[in-house]
């Protein structure tokens, strides 16, 4: 029996031994005090269930290379098997804007167990101090600062990061879109961006825009970022099933993707997402 089946035994033989109001007060509270996130066995079901496929297909969907370790969901397994057939440079190198305190991202993993080189940009100075003592050794760097369309090519350059680095991982839940787009001499093999699988097709929030906070007045739609990919020279290889990260590889490396399935919301694969704003959003079309 798995981790979370036992828990949810156990949780309803409490319940159970105890009668009236009370079994139902208890109910409630655990239900409403339960962890919320995506179980991580299921990515590593999602590993093996890859592993007995690949032998008759030559080259299974990128969903069944989803494994978590340090990402937020099943990145950590398609960032390694998209770098599997693309290939790194001689000095691999990412950059991750939004690291917080670096326990977890999609850089994470090539930090602490992969030997990697790269940049972690985190604006908020109590989640920047600690991300900055994990990482005072080494060939990671830790930077504090507002990642911006006006800085973000200043930023990069000021850290010698190399123009064609590996991986750029964007999530900064809003401006996303428009720190993507204002990069332009820098060319990275692998670009993993946040979008919104609720947003109407082909529009973006205004750039600077405050999102009503916990609802899904946020960010840039899948449409958008394709036609924003076109034009920078990027195709789209996947998107993540809970319907979070697009995952975007230079053209000049992308013969070994077939096209990708779009995937719609479903947070911690319950199909769960954010709230609609009480109030209707500035968004633009593009």
């Amino acid at each position: 029996m798995s981790r979370s089946g036992r828990a949810k035994d156990q949780a309803h033989a409490l319940v159970h031994r105890l009668s009236g109001p009370v079994a139902a007060r208890t109910a409630q509270e655990i239900h409403q005090t339960a962890p919320v996130e995506t179980p991580r066995d299921y990515f590593l079901a999602l590993a093996e269930y890859q592993r007995r496929r690949t032998h008759a297909i030559a080259h299974a969907e990128l969903a069944a290379h989803e494994l978590r370790v340090s990402s937020q969901n099943g990145e950590d397994g398609v960032i390694q098997e998209i770098f599997r057939r693309i290939g790194t440079g001689e000095r691999p190198f990412f950059v991750e804007f939004g690291g917080e305190i670096g326990s977890e991202g999609n850089a994470v993993l090539l930090a602490d167990a992969a030997g990697w080189e790269g940049l972690f940009l985190e604006a908020d100075p109590s989640f920047f101090g600690r991300l900055a003592r994990k990482y005072r050794h080494g060939p990671v760097q830790t930077r504090q600062a507002l990642v911006s369309p006006s800085n973000i090519e200043q930023l990069l350059e000021e850290a010698g990061v190399p123009h064609d680095f590996d991986l750029l991982s964007i999530d900064i839940d809003g401006d996303d879109y428009w720190i993507w787009k204002a990069l332009e001499a820098f060319r990275p093999r692998l670009v993993v961006i946040e979008y919104n699988a609720e947003r109407a097709a082909n529009t973006v929030q205004v750039f600077g825009h405050r999102s009503a906070q916990h609802t899904n007045d946020f960010g840039a739609s899948i449409e958008a970022l394709v036609g924003l990919g076109t034009e920078k020279g990027y195709r789209l290889v996947h998107t993540e099933i809970v319907g979070l990260n697009a995952f975007f590889v230079r053209d000049d490396l992308a013969a070994e993707f077939g096209a990708p399935r779009i995937a719609g919301t479903n947070f911690y694969l319950r199909a769960q997402g954010h709230p609609e704003p009480a109030l209707a959003r500035p968004e633009l079309s593009v």
